[in-house]
C-alpha cells in the first residue's frame, strides 16, 4: 500500500511507464511519427514527474524505488533499440528519408 505522500508520484511513474512502452511499441514498429508524439508526451509526463517528486523526500519506500529503477531500466532499453534502429536506417541500403529534419530530431533526442 502506498504512503499518502507518495501518490502523486507513483501516478507520475505509472504514466511515464505507460508511456514508456507505448515508445517500446512504436520503436519496435518503426512508426517514427508516433515515437516523435510520445515523446512530446513524455516531456510533460518528466515535468509532472519532477512537480510530484519535490513534495517528497528522497528517502523513497522500496515500492516507490522498485518504480524509479523500472522507469530508468525501460528508458536505457528505448534508447539502445531506437539507436540500433537508427543504425540500420543509416545502412547504404537505407532510402533518402533517413536524413529528413525529423530522422535528425529523432537521432538527436536519443543520443544523450
Amino acid at each position: 500500500m502506498s504512503i499518502p505522500p507518495y501518490e502523486k508520484l507513483l501516478e507520475a511513474l505509472e504514466l511515464h511507464q505507460n508511456l514508456l512502452f507505448a515508445e517500446q511499441q512504436a520503436i519496435s514498429a518503426r512508426d517514427l511519427n508516433t515515437v516523435e508524439q510520445i515523446l512530446n508526451q513524455k516531456d510533460s509526463s518528466m515535468d509532472l514527474l519532477l512537480r510530484a517528486k519535490e513534495d517528497t523526500n528522497s528517502n523513497y519506500p522500496p515500492e516507490i524505488q522498485s518504480r524509479i529503477t523500472n522507469v530508468l531500466s525501460q528508458q536505457a532499453e528505448n534508447t539502445s533499440n531506437f539507436r540500433k534502429l537508427h543504425v540500420q536506417a543509416e545502412s547504404p541500403s537505407a532510402d533518402a528519408s533517413s536524413t529528413s529534419p525529423f530522422h535528425k530530431r529523432m537521432r538527436q533526442a536519443y543520443s544523450n
